[in-house]
Protein backbone atom coordinates (compact mmCIF):
# COMPACT_ATOMS: atom_id res chain seq x y z
CA UNK A 1 0.00 0.00 0.00
CA UNK A 2 3.13 2.53 0.43
CA UNK A 3 2.93 5.01 -2.31
CA UNK A 4 -0.77 4.39 -2.39
CA UNK A 5 -2.03 7.46 -5.23
CA UNK A 6 -5.74 7.63 -3.74
CA UNK A 7 -6.80 11.65 -3.54
CA UNK A 8 -7.19 12.79 0.06
CA UNK A 9 -10.78 13.07 -0.69
CA UNK A 10 -11.51 9.57 -1.01
CA UNK A 11 -13.58 7.83 1.52
CA UNK A 12 -16.06 5.27 2.16
CA UNK A 13 -19.20 4.74 3.82
CA UNK A 14 -20.23 1.12 5.70
CA UNK A 15 -23.86 0.67 6.06
CA UNK A 16 -24.39 -2.29 8.15
CA UNK A 17 -27.74 -4.25 9.62
CA UNK A 18 -28.12 -4.30 13.09
CA UNK A 19 -29.07 -6.96 15.44
CA UNK A 20 -27.65 -9.84 13.70
CA UNK A 21 -26.02 -13.74 14.79
CA UNK A 22 -23.14 -13.52 16.43
CA UNK A 23 -21.31 -14.52 12.75
CA UNK A 24 -22.57 -11.37 10.52
CA UNK A 25 -21.28 -9.37 13.39
CA UNK A 26 -18.16 -10.76 13.29
CA UNK A 27 -17.81 -10.67 9.40
CA UNK A 28 -18.69 -6.86 9.91
CA UNK A 29 -16.23 -6.28 12.37
CA UNK A 30 -13.52 -7.96 9.89
CA UNK A 31 -14.85 -5.68 7.28
CA UNK A 32 -14.73 -2.24 9.70
CA UNK A 33 -10.72 -3.66 10.24
CA UNK A 34 -10.02 -3.62 6.66
CA UNK A 35 -11.25 -0.69 6.32
CA UNK A 36 -9.20 0.91 9.02
CA UNK A 37 -6.65 -0.78 7.76
CA UNK A 38 -7.25 0.92 4.33
CA UNK A 39 -7.52 4.93 6.39
CA UNK A 40 -4.52 3.60 8.11
CA UNK A 41 -2.29 3.02 4.65
CA UNK A 42 -4.18 6.72 3.37
CA UNK A 43 -5.58 4.76 0.62
CA UNK A 44 -8.99 6.10 2.26
CA UNK A 45 -9.22 9.35 3.88
CA UNK A 46 -12.62 9.01 6.08
CA UNK A 47 -14.38 6.12 6.88
CA UNK A 48 -18.08 6.49 7.82
CA UNK A 49 -19.98 3.34 9.53
CA UNK A 50 -23.96 3.92 9.32
CA UNK A 51 -26.46 1.57 11.42
CA UNK A 52 -29.44 0.80 9.89
CA UNK A 53 -32.15 -1.34 11.41
CA UNK A 54 -33.08 -4.49 9.09
CA UNK A 55 -36.16 -2.87 7.33
CA UNK A 56 -36.82 0.85 6.35
CA UNK A 57 -40.31 1.56 4.87
CA UNK A 58 -40.42 1.96 0.90
CA UNK A 59 -41.69 5.35 0.51
CA UNK A 60 -40.65 8.78 2.02
CA UNK A 61 -44.94 8.96 2.79
CA UNK A 62 -44.42 6.35 4.84
CA UNK A 63 -40.89 7.12 6.71
CA UNK A 64 -41.57 8.81 9.66
CA UNK A 65 -37.88 9.30 11.32
CA UNK A 66 -34.77 11.28 9.73
CA UNK A 67 -33.22 8.79 9.93
CA UNK A 68 -35.85 6.58 7.66
CA UNK A 69 -35.67 9.55 5.29
CA UNK A 70 -31.97 9.75 5.09
CA UNK A 71 -31.62 5.46 4.63
CA UNK A 72 -34.30 6.06 1.50
CA UNK A 73 -32.48 8.89 0.34
CA UNK A 74 -29.70 7.55 0.02
CA UNK A 75 -31.02 4.12 -1.59
CA UNK A 76 -32.44 6.19 -4.00
CA UNK A 77 -28.68 7.50 -5.05
CA UNK A 78 -27.25 4.22 -4.76
CA UNK A 79 -30.18 3.25 -7.49
CA UNK A 80 -29.02 5.97 -10.10
CA UNK A 81 -25.86 4.86 -9.65
CA UNK A 82 -26.34 1.64 -10.43
CA UNK A 83 -28.69 2.21 -13.50
CA UNK A 84 -26.45 4.45 -14.50
CA UNK A 85 -23.17 1.76 -14.37
CA UNK A 86 -26.43 -1.01 -15.85
CA UNK A 87 -26.24 -2.75 -12.65
CA UNK A 88 -28.46 -3.65 -10.30
CA UNK A 89 -28.53 -3.40 -6.31
CA UNK A 90 -30.47 -6.61 -6.13
CA UNK A 91 -30.21 -8.93 -4.21
CA UNK A 92 -28.80 -6.74 -1.59
CA UNK A 93 -32.05 -4.84 -1.62
CA UNK A 94 -35.34 -6.37 -1.66
CA UNK A 95 -38.90 -4.97 -0.88
CA UNK A 96 -41.37 -7.14 1.07
CA UNK A 97 -44.89 -6.83 2.59
CA UNK A 98 -44.85 -6.30 6.39
CA UNK A 99 -47.65 -7.08 8.94
CA UNK A 100 -47.95 -4.85 11.71
CA UNK A 101 -48.49 -6.14 14.88
CA UNK A 102 -49.41 -2.87 16.21
CA UNK A 103 -52.41 -1.52 13.79
CA UNK A 104 -52.81 -5.18 11.82
CA UNK A 105 -51.85 -3.32 8.54
CA UNK A 106 -49.84 -4.34 5.85
CA UNK A 107 -46.88 -2.42 4.48
CA UNK A 108 -44.24 -2.12 2.18
CA UNK A 109 -40.46 -2.23 3.55
CA UNK A 110 -37.31 -2.08 2.19
CA UNK A 111 -34.48 -4.68 3.27
CA UNK A 112 -31.48 -3.88 3.79
CA UNK A 113 -28.61 -5.59 3.20
CA UNK A 114 -26.32 -7.38 6.21
CA UNK A 115 -23.54 -4.59 4.73
CA UNK A 116 -23.18 -2.40 2.13
CA UNK A 117 -20.59 -0.20 1.29
CA UNK A 118 -20.54 3.08 -0.85
CA UNK A 119 -17.06 4.68 -2.23
CA UNK A 120 -16.74 9.07 -2.93
CA UNK A 121 -14.50 10.26 -4.32
CA UNK A 122 -15.34 14.51 -3.15
CA UNK A 123 -18.87 14.60 -4.08
CA UNK A 124 -18.97 11.77 -6.78
CA UNK A 125 -20.24 8.18 -5.35
CA UNK A 126 -17.97 5.88 -7.54
CA UNK A 127 -18.86 2.27 -6.26
CA UNK A 128 -21.90 0.74 -4.10
CA UNK A 129 -21.16 -2.76 -3.40
CA UNK A 130 -22.96 -5.48 -3.36
CA UNK A 131 -24.29 -4.81 -6.84
CA UNK A 132 -24.68 -7.20 -9.83
CA UNK A 133 -23.51 -6.79 -13.32
CA UNK A 134 -23.51 -9.13 -16.26
CA UNK A 135 -24.36 -11.87 -13.86
CA UNK A 136 -21.82 -11.37 -11.16
CA UNK A 137 -22.45 -10.57 -8.22
CA UNK A 138 -19.47 -8.72 -6.38
CA UNK A 139 -19.49 -8.52 -2.66
CA UNK A 140 -18.07 -6.26 0.41
CA UNK A 141 -15.09 -8.27 0.80
CA UNK A 142 -14.17 -8.53 -2.94
CA UNK A 143 -14.15 -5.19 -3.56
CA UNK A 144 -12.03 -4.14 -0.40
CA UNK A 145 -9.79 -7.24 -2.11
CA UNK A 146 -9.64 -4.69 -5.32
CA UNK A 147 -9.28 -1.71 -3.70
CA UNK A 148 -6.19 -3.31 -1.46
CA UNK A 149 -4.72 -4.17 -4.71
CA UNK A 150 -5.84 -0.74 -6.33
CA UNK A 151 -7.43 -2.15 -9.21
CA UNK A 152 -8.79 0.54 -10.96
CA UNK A 153 -12.56 0.93 -11.13
CA UNK A 154 -14.49 0.76 -14.92
CA UNK A 155 -17.26 2.11 -13.47
CA UNK A 156 -19.03 5.70 -14.19
CA UNK A 157 -19.45 7.94 -10.87
CA UNK A 158 -22.79 9.36 -10.18
CA UNK A 159 -22.01 13.66 -9.29
CA UNK A 160 -23.21 15.81 -6.38
CA UNK A 161 -24.39 12.24 -4.51
CA UNK A 162 -22.40 12.81 -1.32
CA UNK A 163 -24.17 12.30 1.81
CA UNK A 164 -24.50 14.84 4.32
CA UNK A 165 -24.56 13.03 8.05
CA UNK A 166 -26.97 10.46 9.35
CA UNK A 167 -29.50 12.62 12.22
CA UNK A 168 -28.66 11.90 15.20
CA UNK A 169 -31.44 12.05 18.26
CA UNK A 170 -30.23 15.66 19.11
CA UNK A 171 -30.62 16.89 15.64
CA UNK A 172 -33.70 19.46 14.20
CA UNK A 173 -36.69 17.82 13.19
CA UNK A 174 -37.44 16.30 9.92
CA UNK A 175 -36.91 18.55 6.48
CA UNK A 176 -38.41 18.54 3.11
CA UNK A 177 -34.83 17.98 1.81
CA UNK A 178 -32.75 15.06 3.48
CA UNK A 179 -30.31 15.82 1.15
CA UNK A 180 -29.41 18.74 -0.80
CA UNK A 181 -26.95 17.31 -3.32
CA UNK A 182 -28.68 13.98 -4.51
CA UNK A 183 -31.74 14.10 -6.80
CA UNK A 184 -34.99 13.78 -4.81
CA UNK A 185 -36.75 10.47 -3.64
CA UNK A 186 -38.35 8.13 -6.64
CA UNK A 187 -40.95 5.83 -5.35
CA UNK A 188 -40.19 2.10 -7.26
Amino acid sequence: MQGSTQPDDTRAELYVRSLLPDGHTQQQAAVIDRLEGLSDADVLSDITVQVIGRQIPSTPAEARTELGLFALNRVSVFQEWAKRNDCTLEPAFRVRTVDSEISGEQYRALVFPVQLLAEYKGSELTCVTPHTAEGDTVTVSERLTMIEEEEELTLSPLERASATRAPTQSDSPVVDTVDEDSDPLRPE
